[in-house]
C-alpha cells in the first residue's frame, strides 16, 4: 500500500489517476472530502458511500469486483485522499477551467458587473445543478447556517472568508440580482440554502444580442401598445406629469423611481404603461408571470425575476420595468416563506429596494388593500386607473370592432355600459372574429353574450344601464313645488347644484335627472344602494367617494336613487359604521362641484345635516287632474286608441296617479292590448288602487 501511495505522490502510477477529466470539479470534490471532513461519511467501514464519487477521485481500482481486487482498507484510503488533495492544491494556481458553463458564467458576470468571488459562487452553484456527485457531497455536510455556508464556499472556492461574506450580504450585487438566493431559516442543506434562479441552468448558453435574452423566461420585452394617449383623456394630467418625471429620471439616472397603478382588472393599466413607454421612446420590459413552457411562476420567483431585471438594466440605461399583479408578491412576502430572515427583515429589505432601485419601475395591482402601507408610501406616484369614460369607451368599440359588422346604434348602446373595459372588448372581438362572416344581428348578439358573460363573472352587470321613458318626459306634467323649467335653465347656466327630490314613487324624480343630463348634453351617472353598499368594513365609504370622484372626472350629472339609504338620521344609528357612512356622504356632498340629484321616497327619515347641504329640496306629488288628463290623451295616441271618449272627470277622480303609472300601462299593453279609452281608464284605476292612498279612496267611493 505504501508503494501505491508513493506512486500517487510522485505522479508515476497512471492506473491510480481518477477517471474524471474536469480538474475544477475534481478539486472541489477533494476539498469537500478532506479539509471540510466529508471523508468521515464518505469512507465507511467496508465501502464507499457513492461509487461514482469514488471513481471520480481515483478509487476505480477498489471498485473492481474481480477476485484480485485490492482489500478495502479505510486508513489507507483516507491517506490516499489526503495525498490526492495536496497534489490538486499544488496544481490549483495553474487551474483554468474552460468548460462551456464556466465561459458562460463569466460572460454573465461581466454583463451584470459581478466580482470574481460572485462569479465563482454562481459557477459552483451551477455545477451542483449539473453534477449529482457534487450535489451529493455538499449535501452530506449536513444542515447549514450562514457561518457554515460561508466556510464551505470559502474552502471549496479558495476565496477568503471575508470575500464570501461580502458576496452573500443581503445588499450585495449577487443577492440583489436574484440570481442567487439565501434561505437560512429552515435547516436546509447546501443545495436548498443557496438557491439559484432556475433559468440560469436552462438558458445560460442562449444567444444574447439583447441582454434580456439570457433571461427570456423571466423578463419579457413588452409588445407595442394598442391604445394611444387619446384613449386616456381621464388620465391626461397624470400622463403628462408622469412623462415629465420619467424623462428627467432616466436622463439623470435617478434611483428609487417607482410608480404604482391600480384599478379593476381590464381597465387598461398595462396598456397605459405601454403607451407611456412608447411616448418616451424607451424600451419596456415586463416581469414574466409564467415560463415559456407555460409553468406559472410563484411570487418568490417573480420577485427574484424583478430583482434580476434591475441588476441587468442598471448597466443598460434608458429602460423601464413593468411588474404586474404585485398584490400576490407583496402579500406573500410577509409570510416569511423562503425568505432571508423573518417577515420584518424581509420588509426592511423590500423597503430598501424600493428606495434604491436603479431602473424606473411601474408596479400594477388589481387590489392594493392587501399591500402594507409601509410599501405604499414609498411609491413616488400613485394612480388609480378607472374604467374609461363614455366617449373613450365609444372610441375603443370603434377601433376593436372596426372589421366586424356592428351597427353604430349597437356601439352607442354598449358604450353606455359604465363597467365596459378595454380588455373585455378586445377579448370579445377576438372570440367573435374567429367565427368569420356572421351577419350583423348575430355578430351583435355574440359580442353582447361574450362581453356579458365576462362582466357577470366579475360581479358586474351584464347589460348597460339605460332607462328610457316610454312616455316622453314633460316638465309641464310634474306636480312640484318649484318651477322646473326655471330650475332646468339655471342648471344649464351654472352647471352646479345639489338637489333633493322627494315624494311618492313614480312621480318623475329619477326621470328628471335623466332629463337634465340630456338637456345639458352631459353623461348621466346613476347609482343605487346596491351599487354602493358593501358588507366589508369601510368599503361603502370608499364606494361613495369613488362615485363622486367619477362624476367629477366624467363631468356627469350624478343621480343617486334611494338616497335615504345613505342619509339616515344619525340619532337613530345603532352601529358605528352607520354613522361613518352618513359622515362620508355629507363630506362628499359638501365638496362636490358638479350637479348632484338625490331622490328619496322617505324624506322624513333624512338627517337634518344632510337636508342643510341641499341647495333645493323639491317635492314631487301625484298628478293634478289637468296633468293626468294631458298624459291620458298622450297615452291614448301612443296606443293608437281613436274612440275620442271624454273621460276627464273620471280620470280626475284618480287622484293618486303618477307619470310612472302611465308608463306601466303602456308596457302592459304589449302583453294585454288596450283597445279603448275605457280599458285604459280601468288599467290606470288598477294602478292607483294598488297604492295605500288609492285603496282608501276606493273604499270610500264604494261606500
Amino acid at each position: 500500500m505504501d508503494t501505491q501511495v508513493d506512486n500517487i505522490e510522485s505522479g508515476t502510477s497512471s492506473d491510480r489517476r481518477p477517471e474524471f477529466r474536469d480538474p475544477q470539479l475534481y478539486l472541489w470534490l477533494l476539498r469537500i472530502l478532506m479539509p471540510l471532513g466529508g471523508y468521515k461519511k464518505f469512507v465507511a467501514k467496508n465501502e464507499f458511500q457513492d461509487d461514482d464519487v469514488a471513481r471520480m477521485v481515483g478509487f476505480a481500482d477498489l471498485l473492481d469486483t474481480r477476485e484480485a481486487a485490492p482489500k478495502f482498507e479505510r486508513d489507507d484510503i483516507v491517506r490516499r485522499l489526503r495525498l490526492a488533495w495536496e497534489e490538486a492544491e499544488r496544481n490549483a494556481p495553474a487551474l483554468q477551467s474552460m468548460s462551456d458553463d464556466d465561459v458562460a458564467v463569466r460572460r454573465l458576470g461581466g454583463m451584470l458587473g459581478f466580482s470574481e468571488t460572485e462569479v465563482d459562487i454562481i459557477r459552483i452553484r451551477l455545477a451542483v445543478e449539473r453534477h449529482r456527485e457534487l450535489r451529493l457531497m455538499l449535501n452530506q455536510l449536513g444542515t447549514m447556517n450562514h457561518q457554515t455556508l460561508c466556510e464551505t464556499l470559502s474552502t471549496c472556492l479558495g476565496r477568503p472568508d471575508a470575500d464570501i461574506k461580502t458576496s452573500l450580504a443581503f445588499d450585495s450585487t449577487l443577492l440583489t440580482s436574484g440570481i442567487i438566493g439565501l434561505h437560512l431559516n429552515h435547516g436546509f442543506v447546501f443545495g436548498d440554502v443557496l438557491s439559484m434562479l432556475e433559468c440560469i441552468a436552462e438558458e445560460i448558453h442562449c444567444e444574447h444580442d439583447d441582454p434580456a435574452t439570457f433571461f427570456r423566461s423571466r423578463i419579457v420585452k413588452s409588445p407595442p401598445p394598442r391604445l394611444t394617449v387619446k384613449h386616456f383623456p381621464h388620465a391626461a394630467r397624470d400622463c403628462e406629469s408622469l412623462s415629465h418625471y420619467l424623462r428627467e429620471s432616466i436622463s439623470e439616472q435617478r434611483k428609487g423611481v417607482n410608480v404604482l397603478i391600480y384599478g379593476d382588472p381590464g381597465c387598461g393599466k398595462t396598456e397605459f404603461v405601454r403607451m407611456i413607454s412608447a411616448a418616451l421612446g424607451t424600451d419596456l420590459y415586463e416581469v414574466a408571470c409564467a415560463t415559456r413552457d407555460g409553468t406559472v411562476l410563484d411570487a418568490d420567483r417573480r420577485f427574484r425575476a424583478y430583482r434580476l431585471s434591475q441588476a441587468l438594466f442598471e448597466r443598460f440605461p434608458g429602460k423601464l420595468i413593468l411588474f404586474d399583479e404585485i398584490e400576490d408578491v407583496f402579500h406573500e412576502s410577509d409570510k416569511g416563506k423562503r425568505t432571508n430572515g423573518n417577515a420584518s427583515s424581509r420588509k426592511a429589505w423590500v423597503n430598501k429596494m424600493l428606495e434604491n432601485n436603479p431602473v424606473p419601475a411601474f408596479w400594477i395591482s388589481n387590489n392594493i388593500y392587501v399591500i402594507d402601507r409601509a410599501y405604499l408610501r414609498r411609491f413616488d406616484y400613485v394612480l388609480e386607473m378607472k374604467v374609461p369614460p363614455r366617449s373613450v369607451r365609444s372610441q375603443i368599440l370603434d377601433e376593436y370592432l372596426l372589421d366586424l359588422p356592428v351597427s353604430d346604434s349597437w356601439k352607442r348602446r354598449m358604450a353606455e355600459h359604465e363597467d365596459l373595459m378595454p380588455a373585455v372588448v378586445e377579448r370579445a372581438a377576438k372570440v367573435v372574429r374567429s367565427a368569420k362572416m356572421l351577419p350583423q344581428v348575430e355578430t351583435e348578439r355574440s359580442l353582447a353574450r361574450v362581453i356579458g358573460n365576462t362582466l357577470e363573472v366579475m360581479g358586474l352587470s351584464r347589460d348597460p344601464r339605460h332607462a328610457n321613458l316610454t312616455v316622453g318626459y314633460r316638465l309641464d306634467v310634474l306636480n312640484t313645488d318649484c318651477d322646473m323649467v326655471e330650475l332646468q335653465d339655471s342648471l344649464a347656466a351654472h352647471r352646479q347644484g345639489r338637489i333633493c327630490l322627494y315624494g311618492p314613487p313614480g312621480t318623475g324624480k329619477t326621470a328628471f335627472g335623466q332629463h337634465v343630463a340630456a338637456v345639458l348634453d352631459r353623461p348621466l351617472l346613476v347609482r343605487r344602494g346596491s351599487d354602493i353598499i358593501s358588507p366589508w368594513l369601510g368599503m361603502t365609504e370608499r364606494n361613495l367617494a369613488r362615485m363622486f370622484r367619477q362624476a367629477l372626472d366624467e363631468e356627469a350629472v350624478l343621480l343617486l336613487d334611494e338616497a335615504d339609504s345613505f342619509l339616515q338620521d344619525r340619532q337613530g344609528a345603532q352601529r358605528s359604521w352607520e354613522i361613518t357612512e352618513v359622515n362620508e356622504m355629507l363630506t362628499q356632498m359638501e365638496s362636490f362641484e358638479g350637479i348632484f340629484i338625490a331622490s328619496t321616497n322617505a324624506m322624513s327619515s333624512l338627517d337634518s345635516a344632510a337636508l342643510r347641504r341641499f341647495d333645493l329640496k323639491i317635492r314631487f306629488d301625484y298628478l293634478k287632474p289637468e296633468q293626468a288628463w294631458a298624459l291620458f290623451i298622450d297615452t291614448r295616441i301612443q296606443l293608437g286608441i281613436e274612440d275620442g271618449m271624454n273621460l276627464d272627470s273620471s280620470v280626475a277622480r284618480l287622484d293618486c296617479l303618477t307619470p310612472g303609472d302611465f308608463a306601466n300601462v303602456i308596457r302592459q299593453a304589449r302583453l294585454r292590448p288596450v283597445r279603448s279609452s275605457m280599458i285604459l281608464l280601468q288599467r290606470l284605476r288598477a294602478e292607483s288602487d294598488m297604492k295605500p292612498e288609492g285603496r282608501k279612496h276606493t273604499i270610500g267611493f264604494a261606500a
